[in-house]
């Protein structure tokens, strides 16, 4: 490689690596440079879940953090832990669940199923539609090596005849035979998860081993599909892809509304050094990535506004007259699987008669709640009968026991997001990070339809539940508070009109030609799945047309 680039990539996650793979593959040389260091699988062993679960080796330390502002009072706030960032070379990816669904076409047009929004929210369509995206979905679906099956429900995402995914799904639970009846009897269908978790040897990575340590810890089988065994392993395999680690981008330069590179440091204290290129990709998430324009002086006043985090809520139940799931003769155990091994998109857009305000509604994944996580992880977060803040002594031993010999299930909700301008990022005017650039200053509340959605869904599963013999352990709705739920949007809106967002159709900056983003932050609105494959989809469209 030389030091003449196409293009500079911030950021080796998902939009990151596949950006590099799209442009080298078109004979770009590219640059991608990222804030941490490079892992292997070997990294992530042993499987210790006090030093990568407890002890947070995996993701930015405390002095790294965002600032809260209080949704109530906002003269009080609070430094608050980004769990969902790792600063690694494939970023994120590299300690997700891959849980890969797409985007359908009431994300893209929220008007078909919301003509008139809340009052104090802006909710517009997506300047695409989603027949313009099959092609892309496809090809992030290969690239990114997902396993499922296509056309088990009605509510699935559709897909064009004949297509499915490279691998076939993984394990089902034991619990699925079950919990498919329980929901038949009020017409829903779950159906088997899309993941980027293999099923089986595939693209020379082995098949998962449902060793437990999945979400928020790194893959030591190497199983999980990340930007480091997939994109960017091709487009470094070419030649044509360079990536440099300890590069902290903080500055955009630019000048006469044209980009000509960037600015980075290395080390806390280090000087800044600059770097040319004519077009610059960012894809650092969210938050981070309005922070970098907004310190990059980027004139556009819409820089910050509209973040979104998925609205969210959690229910698990546990069923005395159900023995463990295990299927052997003597159910004795709890089989582990993959995360969240079935979906439920039943409650994607509501139509019921006696709830008229209610249209958009989201998705479930549902998972065992004693094997999703490893034990400290899996009990940290459980309910007991009494649902106490903490389980402890008699309360613990009962739970333990409850959930090993009894089957139980976990249900996470993700859904549509109330988009407001008030919700927003900022420079924090005191608080610097270790390399003295301002940390994000972060205005978050939820909207009362947030707050509804989620409380209305969970109420309809749980009774299909309850219905089927289950009791209630747990049950969180979203509230209106938000500290920093992982998957955020907007700041940096796509739109046909500069005067109501920051880049154009192609995710280019309205302001600075050549300066394109490729994470979440285009996203005019928070649709209701997880938004991944939908930001990789982006990426190679955008890549695929930039001259």
């Amino acid at each position: 490689m030389t030091d003449r680039f196409d293009a500079i990539i911030v950021g080796s996650g998902a939009g990151g690596g596949s950006a590099a793979r799209v442009l080298t593959r078109r004979g770009w040389n590219v640059l991608v440079l990222e804030k941490g260091q490079r892992r292997t699988a070997e990294d992530f062993l042993p499987y210790d879940e006090i030093h990568f679960g407890e002890h947070k080796a995996l993701i930015p330390p405390p002095e790294d953090i965002n600032v809260y502002v209080d949704p109530v009072d906002p003269t009080k706030t609070k430094k608050v832990e980004r769990w969902w960032i790792a600063n690694m070379v494939g970023g994120s990816t590299m300690l997700w669940e891959a849980n890969l669904p797409r985007y359908t076409e009431e994300d893209f047009t929220l008007s078909s199923v919301m003509p008139t929004p809340p009052a104090g929210t802006s909710m517009p369509d997506w300047p695409w539609r989603y027949a313009d995206w099959h092609d892309y979905f496809e090809e992030a679906e290969w690239e990114w090596a997902v396993s499922g099956r296509t056309n088990q429900s009605y509510a699935q995402e559709p897909t064009r005849s004949g297509y499915d995914y490279p691998m076939p799904p993984l394990r089902p639970h034991g619990s699925t035979p079950f919990l498919t009846a329980a929901f038949a009897s009020a017409g829903f269908i779950p159906y088997l998860s899309p993941r980027g978790i293999n099923s089986r040897t595939f693209d020379s990575r082995p098949g998962c081993p449902f060793c437990g340590f999945c979400q928020g810890y790194g893959c030591a089988v190497n199983d999980r599909a990340s930007s480091t065994n997939t994109v960017l392993a091709r487009a470094l395999r070419t030649g044509r892809c360079e990536v440099r680690t300890g590069h902290y981008v903080t500055r955009i330069v630019h000048e006469k509304r044209k980009v000509i590179g960037v600015e980075w440091v290395g080390e806390p204290g280090s000087k800044p050094q600059f770097i040319k290129a004519s077009r610059v990709f960012v894809s650092i998430q969210a938050i981070e990535s309005a922070r970098l324009f907004l310190y990059s002086e980027i004139m556009n006043p819409n820089v910050g506004k509209y973040l979104t985090y998925h609205t969210k809520g959690t229910a698990e139940l546990t069923f005395p007259k159900q023995r463990a799931w295990d299927d052997g003769p003597d159910q004795r155990y709890q089989p582990k699987t993959s995360l969240g091994s079935l979906q439920l998109r039943d409650l994607y857009v509501i139509r019921d008669k006696k709830r008229p305000e209610l249209s958009k509604g989201g998705k479930f994944s549902i998972y065992d709640p004693m094997t999703v996580a490893p034990p400290i992880k899996a009990i940290a977060r459980t309910g007991g009968k009494q649902m106490p803040a903490d389980l402890w002594g008699r309360d613990l031993v009962d739970r333990l026991i409850e959930l090993r010999d009894q089957g139980g299930v976990q249900f996470s909700f993700t859904g549509e997001t109330m988009s407001m301008a008030d919700n927003r990022v900022e420079l924090d005017p005191v608080i610097k990070d270790p390399w003295g650039i301002p940390s994000a200053r972060i205005f978050y509340k939820h909207h009362q339809y947030d707050l509804d959605i989620s409380k209305y869904c969970l109420d309809r599963v749980v009774q299909i539940m309850t219905d089927a013999g289950g009791e209630l352990r747990k049950l969180d709705p979203q509230k209106i508070a938000n500290d920093g739920y992982g998957h955020n949007h907007g700041t940096l809106r796509a739109g046909k009109d500069p005067e109501q967002s920051v880049l154009d159709e192609n995710c280019q900056s309205h302001d600075v030609d050549g300066l394109y983003v490729l994470d979440c932050s285009f996203m005019p609105t928070a649709g209701a799945s997880n938004p991944t494959l939908t930001l990789i989809a982006n990426a190679f469209r955008v890549c695929a047309q930039v001259k």
